[in-house]
């Protein structure tokens, strides 16, 4: 699904999975997105279950994420924890 999709269909928290994300600049470009979990106004359940999939599977790129933003802006971060500009 896209953002635009998922905001129409979905309220509040989610964790979303990242469906062949690709990195232009220093963005992170996701054409696709599976919605992994619903939680509502809880955010801290959201980031719960964000950090049980990302122990879980590395190698998968999820988002905790409400769906109060319009557009996905998501920065690239180097591995020295530096936001990429």
């Amino acid at each position: 699904m896209t953002w635009d999709e998922i905001r129409r269909e979905y309220a509040g928290w989610l964790v979303v999975e990242a469906i062949g994300a690709y990195t232009q600049g220093s963005q992170r470009i996701i054409p696709d997105l599976r919605v992994v979990g619903t939680f509502g106004d809880d955010w801290r359940a959201a980031w719960e279950e964000y950090k049980r999939l990302h122990i879980a599977d590395k190698e998968r790129e999820y988002y905790p994420i409400h769906t109060a933003r319009e557009t996905l802006n998501i920065g690239v971060i180097d591995a020295f924890g530096r936001v990429l500009s």
